[in-house]
């Protein structure tokens, strides 16, 4: 298998930058990250937080690039509020997609009450699609946004993620792309990870902060993860005025291949 890039990105809001300032619908902001994908010449980009105003501006610029990714309230209520896809775009053809509930609802009151006032009850998704190179050989990649408030539901969530990757590891190479909302130093994403490594998948170290609010401190809650054996060639984060003003979160990236 030839070398792939690989890439990650929380867009934030179509049509807000990380200054709070509106960028006409997110038509602009698709403008700049079209560009930007082309510059990086991704293979495989997952994407969070995408609305359907971006999303088909987006498929207006990219012609070469395939879209995969139901909305989380689906695909016939794309303008109700927080209506936004996990969008899987890649230049290879596309065997078989869907898009598919997490657990999102906290089982105690207090988780449920704190999941409320912070305003994340709401269905996460993953989209999961099916890919095949010029080559003949087929990958899974699955695309994620987890909860970023209650540790319980994250919990539940990354449980979730762990029988989808089960399932398809057994046919197909995996790659995880998402804002999962998690350091490595948690101990239940740490654990996530742990368990990834003994089905042949690794988290790829980009021990950057990806998400950078205007004030205070970062994190690294972006992440991708590849098969295990293969070779990491580069990675890092996407770091240019441009970018940094289309969101609070940084692209993310790895190019990597099987040996």
């Amino acid at each position: 298998m030839t070398s792939l890039i690989i890439g990650s990105f929380n867009t934030k809001d179509n049509a807000i930058n990380r200054n709070g300032g509106i960028r006409n619908d997110g038509t602009d902001n698709a403008k700049i990250l079209s560009q930007k994908i082309k510059e990086k010449d991704f293979d495989i980009l997952g994407t969070q937080e995408l609305t359907i105003k971006y999303t088909t501006r987006l498929e207006q610029l990219l012609p070469n690039y395939k879209f995969c990714g139901d909305y989380r309230y689906s695909n016939a209520l794309v303008n109700m509020p927080y209506n936004e896809n996990n969008q899987i775009m890649t230049k290879q053809k596309i065997l078989n997609t869907k898009t598919i509930w997490l657990p999102f609802i906290a089982h105690n009151p207090k988780d449920l009450k704190t999941s409320i006032s912070k305003a994340s009850i709401m269905p996460r998704i993953a989209t999961i699609a099916i890919t095949e190179n010029e080559n003949g050989q087929k990958l899974c990649t699955i695309n994620t946004h987890l909860d970023y408030q209650v540790p319980s539901i994250q919990i539940r969530q990354l449980k979730a993620l762990s029988k989808i990757i089960k399932t398809y590891s057994a046919q197909y190479p995996i790659i995880l792309t998402g804002d999962f909302n998690m350091e490595l130093k948690e101990d239940h994403f740490k654990e996530f990870v742990q368990s990834m490594e003994k089905e042949n998948i690794k988290r790829v170290e980009i021990n950057e902060n990806t998400w950078c609010p205007k004030e205070g401190n970062g994190k690294t809650e972006d992440h991708i993860f590849i098969p295990k054996n293969w070779i990491v060639e580069d990675c890092g984060v996407i770091q240019d005025e441009e970018m940094i003003e289309l969101s609070d979160h940084k692209a993310i990236y790895v190019k990597a291949k099987a040996k």
